[in-house]
């Protein structure tokens, strides 16, 4: 690891204050992993199973007229709470590691290089996860469907309606 002048300035003003700038460090990356999962893991889909006949009525989805309403929803995929609830735990978790554990300033620097590497693959692993999730939905009928939902990763948010 290279000093930079400014850790060097801070660390003759401060005893451990690398620790310091580490942790610092450590909540900028949480709060663009958490941003960046909040705004850019979002997908949806939406459709109706069935359609209106050109005399006003309906067809089911295999095209049959029919007199009730066809079934549509939507679907909504985002980043599911325990994926921001996981990042707060493991800056949680180093910084009482390094409390516990961390005997000198490079173990303590190590405990939170390590976190911040723990946060970078969960928030990698999310967007995989989330995009795989909404690419292969697919829902034929409304009125009877199941989807995969990879907990703890993403979730889905489902709404149905009569056509109308």
């Amino acid at each position: 690891m290279t000093i930079t002048q400014d850790e060097t300035h801070v660390n003759a003003l401060l005893p451990g204050a690398a620790v310091v700038v580490g942790i610092r460090s450590l909540l900028v990356w949480a709060i663009v992993a958490v941003t960046m999962l909040a705004v850019f893991l979002r997908g949806s889909m939406g459709s109706c199973s069935g359609g209106v006949t050109g005399s006003g009525g309906f067809l089911d989805a295999e095209g049959r007229p029919t007199d009730v309403a066809p079934m549509c929803g939507s679907v909504t995929v985002s980043a599911h709470p325990l994926i921001y609830v996981a990042i707060g735990l493991v800056m949680l978790f180093s910084l009482t590691r390094i409390l516990r554990r961390a005997d000198t300033v490079e173990r303590a620097l190590s405990i939170l290089h390590n976190a911040r590497m723990v946060i970078v693959v969960l928030t990698l692993v999310t967007f995989v996860v989330g995009f795989w999730a909404i690419s292969t939905l697919r829902v034929e009928d409304w009125n009877d469907y199941s989807l995969f939902a990879p907990l703890p990763f993403a979730g889905f948010d489902i709404t149905t309606r009569p056509m109308g």
